[in-house]
């Protein structure tokens, strides 16, 4: 909900360190691949029931997750590959994360896949509307992203918040993750609903 405006900030406040690491030549595909090994060190200490530590790790690894893309564009390097890259490494973290919670909160047993499918139906329907609005030449959502990333009740800054309301509020992990659950189930129906709307649904219209 509030990913578009946190990024166009966070841009502005990284831009002096992207200038910095443009002119070291750092590629932004060596950022993405740093970021996502520091959400598995997130993960695995999420695991060890180091909460604390594995959130602090996650929010590092969120803030090379931007810098990738804010380095793309400062250094002329924006790519298709790079955009492919970033989403896959994005979900895979993402899903790390949430094996390491069902570890460690074994409990809810139904909760965790289900939040798995979640992320399925949530970054399917995402990624299947921006394909098919790119082959008709529509837009569907404003923004320099590889992909069209429409608007959605959970997307990654709604992500960050719950993993650290699983590490704050372990008591609570249930009902947060159901809560969480729903909103992803509401993300997919949501743009399935806008696909329905702004795509043709008969041959030759």
């Amino acid at each position: 909900m509030f990913d578009d405006p946190f990024r166009s900030s966070f841009a502005r406040l990284v831009t002096p360190l992207g200038q910095f690491l443009v002119s070291r030549d750092v590629t932004p595909s060596s950022i993405s691949w740093t970021g996502f090994a520091i959400a598995v060190a997130g993960a695995a200490a999420i695991g060890a029931n180091h909460g604390y530590v594995g959130l602090a790790l996650w929010l590092v690894s969120r803030v090379a997750d931007g810098l990738d893309g804010v380095v793309a564009r400062l250094g002329g390097r924006h790519s298709a590959f790079g955009g492919y890259l970033d989403i896959t490494l994005d979900m895979a973290a993402y899903s790390l994360m949430v094996v390491a919670f069902a570890y460690v909160h074994p409990a809810p047993a139904v909760l965790w896949p289900a939040i798995l499918a979640g992320y399925v139906l949530a970054i399917t329907t995402t990624l299947a509307l921006s394909s098919a609005a790119e082959r008709l030449a529509r837009t569907v959502a404003a923004g320099d992203r590889s992909f069209q990333f429409t608007r959605g009740l959970a997307e990654a800054g709604e992500t960050t918040v719950v993993y650290a309301l699983w590490v704050v509020f372990p008591s609570h992990v249930a009902l947060v993750g159901w809560l969480w659950a729903g909103l992803l189930l509401a993300t997919a129906i949501q743009r399935s609903c806008l696909a329905w709307r702004l795509l043709p649904r008969h041959h030759g219209h």
